[in-house]
């Protein structure tokens, strides 16, 4: 995993690295809600979060 040294596009200071998280694929229904998330599967990203604005910044990632 590499933690990358990025800054904020509009505070141009460091962005803080929050870690690595699956973020959940597809819609969201309301009878077979959870088989349509487990067929959609999930991206894995890293997140960053600019600690001036509150911006985000998300990178896809391996997470192996």
């Amino acid at each position: 995993m590499k933690i990358r040294k990025i800054d904020c596009p509009y505070c141009k200071i460091p962005m803080k690295y929050l870690g690595n998280k699956r973020i959940q694929l597809g819609k969201s229904g309301i009878i077979f809600e959870h088989l349509d998330h487990w067929l959609s599967g999930a991206l894995p990203v890293s997140i960053y979060e600019c600690p001036g604005c509150g911006k985000y910044e998300f990178f896809r990632s391996d997470m192996n």
